[in-house]
């Protein structure tokens, strides 16, 4: 059975990886798109994307691109600031370095590195846009050599469950800022701006090409919403981050041969039966913040029961387990 301490490690190395990764990808749509936004559509996107990333930044701030950059790539102090994610990714890799193999270490230390030497007033002079490409494509090349380095037992579990986790959370929150700050009946065809925005949501989840091969250009609001929380086999949707949970939930527990895992597994196979059953009509009867705030909710008791049972488990609960294996 795996060690607690390296288990806790790699979930949180997963973890602010894909922070990092998601807002390195959300940031540089924004910038390109609020260049062909009128300035009101702008300053609306920049507040969507804000919010959906959770970051609560000065009025003075929100209106400087830069200062924003700023804030959400080199802010130390903000612990969900690119910078901090990937010096936090790392610090968690090194305390269990001989349980990651040497091509992820090598090229988790090229990214922190390459963060290392650059600054806003640099990446600014010569446009962002490289240098964010450069983050979610290295954050990209990790997730890749994990898959393909790791052997796929508990350690490739945790840091599955771990992925999955956080781009559910960061999806949701992404919808309900984005649906909620726009205001518009989902019935309508988008305007010029509406349109820009709706393409900026589905490109900022990597969704926008397998969008268009489904339904063309044709942007509606209702099939994006659809598209994002309820398509199975799009790898950014809710749906499908739920059910790769379950499956990290399962295997996990499987493999531990923890006997008193049904609350975890009961969790996360209610959150994957309820996005595999819901209809599109159902969730546009709710309440957009609190639908979303609710998978959030279920994705914080999932990580909660799982510290619970195998990060901080007593030892009379291990004493059980091993007691069961023997």
């Amino acid at each position: 059975m795996m060690l607690s301490r390296v288990a806790d490690c790699l979930y949180w190395m997963s973890r602010y990886l894909e922070r990092a990764e998601h807002t390195a990808r959300a940031l540089d749509v924004q910038l390109n798109v609020a260049l062909d936004e009128s300035p009101w559509a702008a300053s609306m996107g920049w507040m969507s994307l804000l919010g959906g990333l959770r970051v609560d930044l000065p009025m003075e701030v929100c209106a400087d691109p830069q200062a924003v950059t700023n804030a959400l790539v080199f802010d130390k102090s903000n612990p969900s600031s690119i910078v901090s994610c990937i010096r936090n990714a790392r610090e968690n890799a090194r305390q269990v370095r001989d349980s990651v193999t040497s091509e992820l270490w090598e090229e988790l230390n090229h990214l922190h590195l390459s963060m290392q030497s650059q600054t806003i007033d640099r990446i600014w002079s010569v446009g962002p846009h490289p240098f964010l490409k450069s983050i979610h494509r290295g954050s990209q090349m990790i997730a890749g050599i994990v898959d393909a380095t790791f052997s796929h037992g508990e350690g490739w579990q945790f840091i599955q469950l771990a992925r999955y986790l956080e781009r559910a959370m960061a999806t949701a929150w992404l919808l309900e800022s984005h649906f909620g700050m726009k205001g518009t009946s989902l019935s309508e065809d988008p305007n010029p701006d509406e349109f820009i925005a709706w393409a900026a949501l589905l490109r900022m989840c990597n969704a926008y090409e397998p969008y268009c091969k489904i339904h063309t250009v044709e942007l509606r609001p209702k099939w994006i919403l659809q598209f994002l929380l309820l398509e199975p086999s799009l790898p950014r949707s809710i749906r499908f981050a739920a059910d790769q949970i379950q499956s990290a939930v399962t295997a996990i527990t499987h493999s531990t041969g923890a006997t008193d895992a049904a609350h975890v597994r009961r969790l996360a196979g209610r959150l994957a039966a309820d996005l595999s059953f819901v209809s599109i009509d159902e969730v546009l009867g709710d309440d957009f913040a609190d639908y979303f705030s609710g998978i959030v909710t279920r994705c914080v008791e999932i990580h909660n029961a799982m510290n619970d049972r195998f990060i901080t488990y007593t030892v009379a609960a291990a004493l059980r387990d091993f007691a069961a294996r023997t």
